[in-house]
């Protein structure tokens, strides 16, 4: 956990492993520290919306890329979509009547950033590394590196680290302005989007 000051309010931020089941108790024990007044999330409203309609789960299918995260990930433990670290958030701040908000990118200005930042040849790099990606190595010390490595080498091309970046500084831009109505701000984060997060906020 980091903390941020901002206009007075107190910024918390967590990083997560998306999918990791383990990651529940760091939401359990980050809550019950903080008593937070907010709790941001990153995801998009659209998202937030469907983790909040449990019938919605069960039709999720994986894609090819995120069958292979999941397997890669389950060397430390159990694996489950969508994170169950966001799914306890939600259930720990409803029992506690905390407002949850989504400081992702919503879907259209998600995709308007897409199609400026991600060109034919990003197309072309991802879709050689989803081929190959059964054959490649990545840093699997823990589930933080194992997260962190995953994403680098996803979004080795630029567009995408462009676009990734872009969402960071939006994510950054929400918290901040989520202080000026709260003082004691939780924000989870997915772990490989922490650090981009921190260096917004400051």
């Amino acid at each position: 956990m980091r903390s941020v000051e901002i206009n007075g309010s107190r910024v918390h931020i967590v990083g997560v492993v998306k999918g990791l089941v383990s990651e529940e108790k760091k939401v359990e024990s980050a809550i019950s520290e903080l008593t937070p007044d907010a709790i941001g999330i990153s995801v998009s409203k659209e998202q937030l919306a469907a983790l909040r309609s449990k019938e919605v789960w069960d039709e999720y299918e994986l894609s090819p890329l995120e069958t292979a995260y999941k397997t890669l990930m389950q060397e430390f433990g159990e694996v489950r979509l969508p994170s169950p670290a966001f799914i306890k958030a939600l259930e720990l701040a409803e029992y506690s009547k905390v407002p949850v908000i989504p400081i992702d990118m919503n879907d259209y200005d998600y995709t308007e950033a897409y199609c400026q930042k991600v060109g034919t040849a990003d197309l072309v790099r991802e879709g050689a590394f989803s081929k190959s990606v059964k054959r490649r190595k990545f840093d699997g010390s823990s589930p933080e590196s194992l997260a962190i490595d995953w994403d680098r080498q996803v979004n080795k091309a630029k567009g995408f680290r462009e676009l990734e970046a872009q969402r960071e500084t939006h994510m950054s831009l929400i918290l901040k302005k989520m202080t000026s109505k709260y003082r004691n701000i939780l924000a989870l984060v997915d772990q490989e989007r922490f650090e981009g997060i921190i260096q917004g906020l400051k």
